[in-house]
This record gives C-alpha cells, structure tokens and sequence, in this order.
C-alpha cells in the first residue's frame, strides 16, 4: 500500500529534481519514485549509445570500442597464458585481470548470440549494428548489476541523516551525472564497474563490514588500475581502524588475508610464472607512454603550455617527480583521516565516514593532477566519491560536474559526441540549478559570481571553437585553454575539499529534515 506523506514534508523547492519528489511525496507516491528513477537513467544512457563512439569509422585501430570487443576476441579464442601477449600493436590488453575476466564473460555470450563478432582476428574493425547494440547492452547491464544498486543502497542507508526527498534527489542526481553517462555509453568504456566498487567500499565502511571493504576496494583496482587513486585513503581508514580497536591486531590480519586471498585468486591463472606476471605489471603500468596522456587537465600537461618538461627530463626523473608531487598533495589528508578515525567513538561513525569520503575525493584528484600516465578520463575517479558528497556540498559537487564535463569536450568532440554533451550539460544544470543552485542553505553571493564566471568562461570558449577558426600556428589552441583552465578549476577544488575535510568536525551538518 502507498505510504503515507511524512509529516514532514519539505517546503517546495524551486530545484526542478526536488520538486519532482516533493510532488511524488505529498500525493503518497514515493513507491514508485525508485523505479520511475532507474528506467528514467536507463532511457537517458540507451539514447546517448545511439550516437556515436570512440574510433567509429576510423582504421586501421579505431577507438576504445574496438579495444573493448578485440579484448573480448582474444580472451575468448586465446589461452590465458596470451591474453597479455598477443599482438600487442593492435590493442593489447593492458588493464588488470579482473578487466579480462569481465571481458572474457561478456565475450562468451557473444560467442553464444554471434560468434563472428569476435572471430579471432577477422573480426577487427567489426562495426555492424547488432554488434554494436550487443556492446552498448554490456556496459549498460554492467552498469546497472554493479553501479546502480551500491548508489541506491548507500543513499538509503543513510536514512537517519536525510529526508526521503534528500536521498531521492541523491539517487536520482548521481544516476543522471553527466560525465560517467557520456564516456561509458557515448565514447564506451566500463568505468562504472570499477566506480561501483568504490562505492560499495564506502558502504561496506558505513556498514562498518571492513572485510568486505577490503575485498571490494581489491575488485575496483583490479579491475582498472586507476582504482589505485583511492588506495593512500582506504588504507588509511583501513589501518586507523586497527589502531583503534581493542583486538585490532585480529582484524589487521584478516584484512591482509582478504586482500591477498582476492588479489591472489584474480591472478590465478598467471600465478605460477614470474614472467607472465612481469608482462601484467608492465601493462597495467606502461611507463613508457610519458607524462600524460593527449591533452589531459592536470598540472603537468598545463605546466608544458610553457616548460616542455619531457624535453627537460628523462621518464625516470618525470615517474620521480610526479611522484613526490603526488605524496606531497594527499598525505595530509591521509593523516588527518587517520587520526579522526583513530579518535572517534560510537557517535562519531557519521562524521568518520563523512571525512573518509572527502580524503577519497583528495586524494584521488591529487593523483588526477599530478600522478604519472594520467589519462583526460581519469576525471572521472575523483568525480565519483564527490558525488557522494552531493547532500553536503550541493554548489560545490554541481560545479565540479560543470566542471570535469567541460574538460571532457575535446574528447567528445573528437567521437561525435556535441549533441549528447549540450543535452546532458543542459539536462544537469536545468534539474540541478546551476549555478544558483537554490537549496535549503542560501549559496554564498561570491562563490554565485565565481560560478557565473566560471560558466561565462566555458560559455565564451565553446563560442570561440564553433565560430572562430583558430590561426594556423596554434591549431590545439581551445584544447590548450581548456586544459590549463580546468586544470586551475581542479587545483582549485582540492584546496577546497581539503579545507571542507580539515574543518568538517568543527561545524557539524544539521539534518536534512531540519533543513527541509
């Protein structure tokens, strides 16, 4: 039976997602918001896969389409033992195992449905239409198996904290996030599996079920290497938590045979020779390929706007440099999550969690800025745990979307992708507001003007790149611009989230039913 509305109900919103649930809430019709909510995610990411992708059209290696069905070729028809070995040139396989496993399983319903979709090597450049609807239904079931329940449950889970509405425009907001829609069922890739364990991570934290934190945070970075972003931050928490228990000792063991049960099993199949594991470790971690990635918006490629640095140093001092850079940015975050942690008592479990996911968010953009090999991408490790933070930091989380989703476009452009960008840029700021972002706490009068200006910038540089053709000697100029203000914009947001960690125990949030 319907529910009745809760007493109370939360004064009408002028934020068109709030206002949705506030209606559905005040006609007692919250059972159906869930569903409504899903199918609505899974119409949005089916129209943005009819566009098209990553290399459409474009021989002789296409794209990341074609490397994520030619990794489902090879894992299918080969041997384990050449999964990481074969034809290296073409695609080679170059994520963790649990990548592999993913598409060795989707390649076996291939196999089942169309063999000649991943025939070895004859299937390269396949491009045809029930391929491609097989490829796109793979990242969206994917999606919805790992993704979508762990951001439902961790939301709901947080019912004594937030209002029903709060949570249901929570839900709603992350699934309608721009960003992951546009480079997994746009440009395809699968970072919603590796993301979807980040986000079991901190649920199984909140559940205070830290085994099954340690296995999950495996999965993610097994599955992707960029998973290892949140690695300085968990173990972190991981690590306070043993200081802080009596039998703390028990657990630091169980959590190492976890990780090394997980871990061990994922590499199973290679275990018994140093030299196939030796070929995972170099393609997983391909130092060779430089500094950076294309025009990606972290310090280094914007700092080579005017130091060259690769000129100036070999690859060792560079993997050296960006390294040190990298500890200097997230250890003070680790250190302070870790001695909140090793302080806090029953009460305080909320405010521990609420500081694990700001370390999460700090230290995986500080690996974003100034790691080694980072790809344009890679925006999207940090994005993921800030859109955890979407209750707490409403401006702030809607205007890293605005943001990272800016950073993305010459990616996009180069797939075809202008239409789905201008939907979804228009589609977020519509449902969320922004910039004014109207919620319960008035956003400060300067951080309206700096969103102004920050959408103004964006505004005026799309402008330029649609009508001004840029001179002949500066033919990346609007990539370049894009790159060093986004860069800024991010370098500007970690200060901020550092601040919003160091002093979120002096200002406690009031609750969401309070507000509303």
């Amino acid at each position: 039976m319907p529910r009745k509305a809760s007493r109370t109900a939360s004064r009408p919103s002028v934020v068109p997602v709030q206002r949705w649930f506030q209606f559905l809430e005040s006609q007692s019709a919250q059972d159906i918001a869930l569903p409504v909510t899903v199918l609505f995610a899974l119409l949005v990411r089916w129209c943005i896969g009819l566009h098209g992708y990553s290399g459409q059209g474009t021989p002789p290696l296409y794209g990341d389409y074609e490397a994520q069905r030619h990794w489902m070729e090879i894992t299918t028809n080969l041997p384990v033992s050449q999964w990481y070995s074969y034809d290296l040139q073409y695609w080679g396989l170059d994520y963790p195992p649990l990548t592999a496993f993913q598409s060795w399983l989707c390649g076996a319903v291939a196999t089942y449905i169309d063999p000649s979709w991943i025939a070895l090597d004859k299937s390269r450049g396949l491009e045809s239409h029930t391929s491609k609807q097989f490829m796109r239904a793979t990242a969206i079931a994917l999606e919805f198996i790992i993704y979508v329940p762990a951001i439902v449950l961790f939301f709901r889970s947080q019912h004594t904290k937030m209002s029903w509405v709060a949570r249901q425009v929570s839900i709603f907001s992350v699934l309608l996030q721009p960003c992951l829609i546009l480079i997994d069922h746009g440009h395809f890739q699968y970072n919603s599996v590796m993301l979807g364990f980040l986000v079991w991570t901190v649920y199984f934290a909140a559940q205070e079920s830290y085994i099954l934190m340690a296995v999950s945070f495996c999965c993610s970075f097994m599955f992707k290497q960029m998973g290892l972003y949140y690695a300085p931050a968990v173990f972190a928490f991981l690590l306070a938590q043993c200081f802080r228990r009596k039998h703390g000792t028990v657990l630091f063991v169980k959590l190492g045979v976890a990780v090394v049960a997980t871990v061990g099993v994922m590499l199973g199949p290679w275990i018994t020779s140093v030299d196939q594991l030796q070929q995972i470790l170099v393609r997983v971690f391909p130092v060779a390929r430089g500094l950076y990635e294309d025009k990606v918006a972290n310090v280094w490629c914007a700092v080579n706007v005017a130091v060259k640095l690769r000129s100036l140093f070999d690859a060792q001092s560079l993997v050296r440099l960006s390294t040190c850079a990298t500890a200097l940015a997230f250890i003070p975050s680790c250190i302070h999550l870790f001695f909140t942690i090793r302080r806090q008592t029953r009460t305080m479990q909320s405010t521990a969690i609420r500081v694990f996911k700001y370390c999460l968010v700090n230290t995986s953009l500080a690996f974003f800025l100034f790691s080694f090999q980072v790809h344009e991408k890679s925006i999207l490790v940090p994005l993921a745990p800030a859109l955890l933070l979407i209750d707490e930091e409403e401006w702030a989380v809607n205007w890293f979307v605005q943001v990272a989703l800016f950073s993305l476009y010459p990616l996009l452009y180069v797939d075809g992708l202008q239409i789905p960008y201008w939907v979804m840029a228009v589609l977020w700021a519509f449902l969320r507001s922004c910039p004014a972002c109207p919620a319960h706490t008035p956003t400060p009068k300067c951080v309206m003007v700096l969103q102004w200006m920050s959408m103004l910038v964006m505004l005026a540089l799309h402008t330029a790149h649609a009508f001004v053709p840029p001179p002949s000697s500066l033919p990346d100029i609007y990539v370049v611009l894009n790159v060093v203000y986004c860069c800024a914009m991010f370098v500007a947001f970690l200060a901020y989230f550092n601040y919003r960690q160091f002093t979120c125990l002096q200002v406690q949030p009031t609750l969401k039913q309070k507000k509303d």
